[in-house]
């Protein structure tokens, strides 16, 4: 599957991983995502446990944290990161009129999603969060999840960027797809 942006950076053949580089990207060698970032080992051992520990170990609900995830992907007209997400955001309990109304900016969630919409919107367009749309998240959120979401919005925006300015590729296989979806163990 095509993105639309043109590759600039090809995924590394784990035939071709060092030592080093195969101890980074574990299982994931059938994700794209693993075997670009691989390219620079230093970067994969910074960036990689920052998604892991925002994405498996967050203190936000999944539904959530995807909402907020798809929104700054949407805004970064991100396509190889949206493509994953949606799998993950499905898991998450997530109708796909849902995940369309999040990656879009449509109003057709719930209150509470919106007020996650908002503040994607505010975080990537404004680098900060409104304080009528902050002072709604803190009805909800402990002082860590508020800043989880901070977090959250700035690692997917960069995401977006990873993504598109590498021209990175969804995986083609249906056969890789579910070996990717098979190590994903959390919502």
């Amino acid at each position: 599957m095509t993105t639309g942006d043109k590759e600039r950076i090809a995924p590394l053949s784990p035939a071709q991983f060092t030592p080093r580089q195969a101890e980074l990207v574990g299982d994931w060698t059938h994700l794209a995502f693993s075997r670009v970032i691989v390219r620079h080992p230093e970067m994969y051992a910074l960036f990689v446990p920052w998604i892991e520990q925002l994405i498996a170990r967050s203190k936000l609900p999944p539904r959530d944290r995807e909402v907020l995830v798809l929104r700054t992907l949407g805004l970064g007209r991100d396509t190889y990161e949206l493509h994953h997400h949606e799998m993950i955001a499905r898991n998450a309990g997530m109708s796909d009129e849902d995940i369309r109304a999040a990656t879009h900016g449509d109003a057709d969630l719930p209150d509470w999603g919106r007020w996650l919409l908002c503040a994607a919107e505010e975080l990537v367009r404004e680098q900060r969060i409104a304080d009528a749309t902050w002072e709604a998240l803190a009805e909800r959120y402990d002082e860590e999840q508020l800043m989880e979401v901070v977090f959250l919005v700035g690692c997917y925006a960069t995401m977006a960027m990873l993504t598109r300015s590498f021209g990175m590729q969804v995986e083609g296989s249906a056969d890789d797809l579910a070996r990717i979806e098979a190590l994903r163990d959390y919502t």
